[in-house]
């Protein structure tokens, strides 16, 4: 298992693709998993991205890229058209040998504020994955659906009902706190079928509403990954693992029955061992063995960053190589 970083963790120095290779690979990072194409080609150049591709190779580095949302209810404009663009991307990206294609059915919160019921986005998801089946199966893709506000449960449920030959899980480890799921179990669920992760850790605190998370460099957080790495590794040994991260504090509101009756599958259970996380956090709050949640988060990110990458870096490597 090789780590390496989202594209998204840097961002804010505005790199072209070769350059953020040189940075994260003198960090002593893996790989990249880059959003879009657009982070690499202006157009869909597949000259352009196998040379990049190339220079990743001699650098002994991974790419992986992304494809647009797969939830007809986001996309704006003709979805015919939307259609058509992913096709092409999946053909072109197959040339460059990149197969394994994240990609999401949530942009932010959608699942709790939209006019139509999540249910509905689920069951036109599953159906416009399937009408790119005929193109997965040609060139040998797979989409990778990623917790982006969503939760596993659903995912999972797109999962089963398109076929996971052509449909996966980019897991995003610290995500899954977003709808009260707890990350060792929500990565039990969706093992055998992730291929793609963000790699991200975070703590979780009580709030009026309910709990909010403060994101962390992995090892940092209440993310076990010394339990979910294991876990991953059983079903895919050469996952990559792509370290998500940066700043912001997100707010889950559990303490409201709105929230509560938009998670039907959540467990009493897990929601219990979510509450359980917070409550740890706050005791190390209040000992002050985790910094003050306002001034750690008054820090610009770009001050932390090579320090918070590192100590994930190393975090998670020194679990693979205990395995």
């Amino acid at each position: 298992m090789r780590v390496g970083i989202d594209s998204f963790t840097i961002r804010e120095l505005k790199l072209d693709a070769y350059q953020s290779l040189d940075y994260v690979k003198k960090l002593g990072l893996e790989g990249i998993q880059f959003g879009e194409l657009q982070e690499l080609s202006k157009e869909l150049d597949v000259g352009k991205l196998k040379d990049i591709q190339n220079y990743a190779d001699s650098q002994d580095m991974y790419i992986y890229l992304g494809v647009d949302t797969c939830n007809p209810l986001l996309v704006s404009g003709s979805l015919d058209e939307h259609r058509e663009k992913i096709i092409s991307h999946i053909q072109a990206f197959s040339q460059v040998g990149w197969h394994e294609l994240r990609s999401v059915i949530c942009n932010s919160d959608e699942n709790y504020n939209h006019p139509l019921p999540w249910k509905t986005h689920i069951e036109q998801s599953i159906d416009f994955i399937k009408s790119l089946r005929p193109a997965l199966e040609k060139y040998g893709c797979r989409v990778n659906l990623e917790n982006h506000g969503d939760s596993t449960f659903g995912l999972l449920r797109v999962v089963e009902a398109v076929g996971a030959d052509i449909c996966g899980i980019c897991l995003d480890t610290a995500n899954t706190l977003v709808n009260g799921e707890d990350p060792v179990l929500a990565a039990k669920r969706v093992a055998p079928y992730t291929h793609l992760t963000h790699a991200k850790d975070g703590i979780t605190f009580f709030s009026d509403n309910g709990v909010k998370r403060q994101g962390k460099a992995p090892g940092q957080g209440v993310v076990d990954f010394a339990q979910i790495i294991p876990i991953l590794r059983e079903y895919n040994p050469n996952l990559p693992l792509s370290i998500e991260d940066h700043k912001w504090i997100f707010e889950f509101s559990i303490f409201n029955k709105e929230w509560i009756d938009n998670n039907p599958e959540l467990t009493s259970f897990e929601l219990g061992q979510f509450v359980k996380l917070a409550w740890q956090t706050e005791k190390k709050l209040a000992s002050g063995v985790i910094p003050n949640v306002e001034e750690y988060e008054a820090i610009p990110y770009l001050e932390q960053m090579e320090e918070r990458l590192t100590f994930g870096l190393h975090h998670l490597k020194g679990i693979i190589n205990k395995q």
